[in-house]
């Protein structure tokens, strides 16, 4: 017996997702239901696009209506039966700290992978997802010490000439 590939509804297939160059939250596929479901359940608009129609929340909604009316639609399209991808961070019903744990087991992944390893090619791996120049883990915690850094000294002001900021957190000046 000859199997054959499965049929795939990919036009049934809705994607919420928000755009990044415009903010707008839009949804992409669907077919004529899941469209209606959208401007019933999330208010969203039908817009015409390069490559067919989508649809969009209005401009100039607040981040938590966005949210709000992006996790209404995708659970009602599931209930009707559609196949929905949500942006995660339009997902009224993550967590808060999601993002955060989901650092703290890769970094515990890391940690057990270096304990596991048995070549040295295993631990050139794990260094390099941690020390990889563009990409690895100590250059973005850099990024995030200079960030914050680069945003405390906009809280303190100017400074004057010769007046340098304490490296060991008080105002005074360190000791001579």
């Amino acid at each position: 017996m000859k199997q054959t590939e499965p049929d795939f509804w990919v036009l049934e297939y809705v994607t919420i997702t928000k755009d990044p160059r415009t903010d707008l939250v839009v949804a992409i596929g669907g077919t004529d239901q899941a469209a209606d479901i959208l401007q019933r359940t999330g208010g969203f608009l039908s817009a015409p696009g390069p490559r067919g129609d989508y649809h969009r929340l209005p401009h100039g909604l607040p981040v938590e209506q966005q949210r709000q009316k992006a996790t209404a639609a995708s659970h009602a399209l599931l209930a009707a039966g559609h196949s929905v991808h949500l942006d995660p961070t339009l997902n009224m019903l993550v967590a808060p700290d999601g993002e955060r744990e989901a650092a703290l087991r890769y970094l515990a992944c890391l940690t057990e992978r270096a304990a596991a390893a048995t070549t040295s090619s295993e631990v050139a791996e794990v260094l390099t997802e941690v020390a990889a120049p563009v990409y690895g883990l100590l250059p973005l915690a850099r990024e995030v010490v200079v960030r914050a850094w680069i945003a405390a000294s906009d809280f303190q002001g100017p400074r004057p000439p010769g007046n340098p900021i304490p490296s060991h957190g008080s105002e005074a000046p360190p000791p001579p």
